[in-house]
């Protein structure tokens, strides 16, 4: 059973959101008439209904009784710790429970554990200081996405003005790799977008003539192929001075790696054991190289799973589900450079009046990518006309 309590006025309802969890209701009730001046106070008598209630409400802080039946208290605290990382968890103990309470501090459960009866101003004080320890987790978590995103926003943009043949490369990488995790049930696909954009960003160390080889399908001789093989160490190095992406540049790292490991380095991780970003990298990489050389979907995935030992059984049946589907975007049509809008797709390369690759086909436009398209116009560097699609 969930109880709620409340003050009816505007600073009850300012104030932080805690839940209250014991198999007694005598004590959920003298808890409660303790806090609720102070906090918007929850209170549910079991664990298993605490954690009911904790998939529709957010709390700040958890506090919760040791001897429950059904569910301890260290039991449901680690539950709790695993679904809501973000959440203060507080145990509450007797005399005879403390070793216990003592193991699942050590074990990283729990912020605090109180022995009962707790006087009822170290609770408060107690459950204030976790208040403050969940906005503090809360705002950098906050911020830190926030830089995040930001800090992968300019690269990539960066990249797309500097060499957009690789910047189209990427977006159309990214697209196939979105497609993956949806087909995988991937619940944060962001980590796995962003390794795939990021992966090209070594592209700004190669010639346009490799670049452009590269992205007609056209064989490399050897040192071009040496060029290109450096990239995703190089793209790596980039990512990994980015605080928090180290996951990411480990995954762009390791991403030419094959499933079987077969012709890897020693040490070098095969399997389950890759990181499922830099498996599912390699065949969205792969199935976009094999489309510029290939004439159909169907024969680029044939000649896929051909040399299915390179990839992830899983992944590459998700790359036939993704394509079994016809194409959602519809055909193409012609727009005037002045009626572009951001969220377009680029469905041709569009080269400058000297054959200079401008855009790659695949590019989703953006604000900046108009105002450049406008700028070569005015100069007539470039048609007026492009096809898109969306």
């Amino acid at each position: 059973m969930i109880f709620s309590d409340g003050l009816p006025s505007r600073a009850a309802a300012d104030t932080t959101p805690i839940l209250l969890v014991d198999d007694e209701v005598a004590i959920l009730d003298g808890l409660r008439r303790q806090l609720r001046k102070r906090f918007t106070v929850h209170t549910a008598n079991s664990g298993a209904k605490a954690l009911e209630f904790l998939e529709s409400e957010s709390v700040a802080v958890v506090v919760s009784d040791m001897r429950m039946p059904q569910m301890d208290g260290a039991t449901f605290l680690s539950r709790v710790r695993s679904l809501y990382p973000n959440v203060v968890r507080i145990l509450l103990t007797g005399q005879a429970d403390t070793q216990a309470a003592i193991t699942a501090v050590n074990e990283g459960q729990i912020y605090r554990f109180l022995t009962k009866p707790c006087p009822p101003e170290v609770l408060l004080e107690e459950i204030g200081s976790a208040v403050e320890l969940n906005r503090l987790v809360t705002a950098e978590k906050e911020l830190l996405g926030t830089t995040l995103r930001r800090t992968v926003e300019a690269l990539v943009a960066t990249l797309s003005l500097a060499q957009p043949a690789a910047f189209g490369r990427a977006v159309r990488v990214t697209r196939t790799v979105t497609e993956l995790a949806g087909v995988l049930q991937v619940e944060e696909p962001w980590d796995l977008e962003v390794t795939a954009m990021l992966s090209h960003l070594g592209s700004v160390t190669l010639p346009p003539n490799v670049l452009a080889k590269l992205d007609a399908g056209r064989p490399l001789d050897e040192d071009e192929a040496e060029m290109a093989g450096r990239v995703p160490g190089i793209s790596r190095d980039l990512v990994a001075t980015i605080p928090r992406l180290e996951g990411v540049a480990q995954a762009i790292g390791l991403h030419r790696a094959r499933f079987d490991g077969s012709g890897s380095a020693p040490g070098v991780p095969r399997g389950e054991d890759l990181p499922l970003a830099a498996r599912i990298l390699r065949l969205a990489a792969d199935f976009d190289a094999g489309m510029s050389q290939r004439p159909s979907v169907q024969a680029t995935i044939t000649a896929l799973q051909a040399d299915a030992g390179a990839y992830d059984p899983r992944v590459l049946e998700a790359l036939a589900a993704c394509h079994d589907a016809p194409e959602a975007q519809g055909p193409p049509r012609e727009v005037d450079v002045l009626r572009l809008e951001a969220g377009m797709v680029v469905f041709d390369d569009v080269l400058t009046s000297e054959g200079v690759l401008l855009i790659s086909r695949g590019t989703v436009v953006t604000d900046p990518l108009i105002q450049r398209l406008e700028n070569y116009v005015r100069q007539d560097r470039v048609g007026r006309r492009i096809r898109v699609q969306g």
